[in-house]
């Protein structure tokens, strides 16, 4: 509860220009929420869920509302149409067909595996670089570090 208060506080504290919800997870994935579509962040049961993507609270070591972290060009895009980069792999909301290009335009070979609900594009085998990850009617750019 005391957590929830402390968000809240940090929300209406915030600056009219914050631009992002930032939420480090212990992987030290960075997930984005644009404070445009303004999210709503629930905790219940030890989960923290924001726009119906739920995270076990173990898994957050931290979460700020940023003025400087402005997800843009690549991490716009991708968190407007809902894909997320997690550790070595892309997560694509629904059952779709996904490839992956290099930059030059080549064809990669990754492992793609899909759910009714979700598709995930491993990218554990490509060198660092930047790519481009076709996603059913979606082509969207990313960087691997």
């Amino acid at each position: 509860m005391c957590l929830l208060i402390a968000f809240l506080s940090m929300l209406f504290c915030a600056e009219a220009n914050a631009k992002s919800l930032v939420l480090v997870l212990s992987d030290s994935t960075r997930v984005y929420f644009l404070l445009d579509d303004t999210p709503v962040m629930k905790l219940n049961e030890g989960k923290v869920t924001v726009e119906s993507k739920e995270y076990a609270f173990t898994d957050i070591v931290r979460f700020y509302i940023s003025t400087t972290d402005d997800p843009s060009g690549i991490e716009t895009l991708m968190a407007k149409s809902g894909i997320e980069m997690q550790a070595d792999r892309l997560v694509i909301p629904g059952k779709v067909k996904a490839e992956v290009y290099s930059i030059a335009g080549v064809k990669q070979e990754v492992s793609v595996t899909s759910t009714d609900d979700m598709t995930i594009v491993s990218t554990a085998q490509l060198p660092r670089g930047q790519y481009v990850v076709k996603a059913g009617k979606a082509s969207l750019k990313f960087m691997k570090k």
